[in-house]
């Protein structure tokens, strides 16, 4: 199984550890707002195991993720990163306040029904891209994806399927609907997500308590035959005192 990792928070990430933990073939995306930022996060890697990929983000205002919604200019930001390996997380503008599962429910109630302006100009700027990017998005009907700009561009497809989304109660049910969709998935060149393992942009997001959670969601990934692994995220496993068990247990 191939595997890996997104990196939101860089500034959080103890590089020193991370390079001497590393013993398989990866590749981490790491969120940068410039090509500057990006270059001086991509000089702290010294573990050849190790490729540096970029993830596009914007500043929270201007929508933080990419979509149809956000402007044209700030579209245009994806020039600096054209050539290097980018991961674009394709999600409708960042809502304001605390994380919580009826925002989300509302959230893509909304985007679902409005259809973004600029969904054109973002897959004619992607599909420009020299080095095809790992498109993001949700594990959601494709009629709810293409109203923000989750289009069918060409790419390898990442899909979220995160269960510290959900109440502890109804995870099982999580696990069993992601199971059972992916299925039924072209899985060949797909990858999975699966997190968290630490809070998010909303810095309030449910994550793992401990590793048996993640074991789960690792596991549902191997009997549901996926080939390839994303884990939100590398700096969420690196703060956690057993690191290493946590990575090892990715070695499958």
């Amino acid at each position: 199984m191939k595997i890996i990792f997104w990196c939101e928070f860089p500034e959080q990430v103890d590089f020193n550890k991370l390079n001497s933990l590393i013993k398989f073939k990866t590749e981490i995306y790491f969120a940068a707002n410039s090509i500057k930022e990006f270059k001086r996060i991509r000089k702290k890697i010294k573990n050849r195991n190790i490729k540096a990929g970029v993830w596009p983000v914007l500043d929270k205002k201007d929508g933080y993720w990419l979509s149809g919604f956000v402007a044209r200019d700030k579209i245009d930001k994806l020039n600096e990163f054209d050539g290097l390996r980018v991961k674009i997380d394709v999600e409708p503008p960042i809502y304001k306040g605390k994380h919580s599962l009826l925002k989300d429910i509302a959230w893509f109630a909304r985007y679902s029904i409005i259809r973004g302006k600029n969904n054109d100009y973002l897959r004619e700027k992607i599909l420009n891209l020299r080095i095809k990017p790992i498109m993001s998005g949700f594990l959601l009907p494709y009629f709810i994806r293409k109203r923000y700009g989750d289009l069918h561009a060409s790419g390898t497809k990442n899909y979220i399927c995160y269960t510290t989304f959900f109440p502890r109660a109804i995870r099982p049910l999580a696990r069993l609907f992601y199971s059972m969709a992916i299925r039924r998935m072209e899985r060949k060149r797909t990858f999975y997500g699966i997190g968290l393992t630490n809070n998010g942009i909303f810095e309030n997001e449910s994550a793992y308590e401990n590793i048996n959670e993640f074991k789960k969601d690792i596991e549902m990934m191997v009997k549901a035959g996926a080939n390839n692994l994303c884990v939100y995220s590398i700096e969420g496993i690196l703060k956690r005192k057993d690191a290493g068990k946590w990575l090892d247990l990715l070695m499958c």
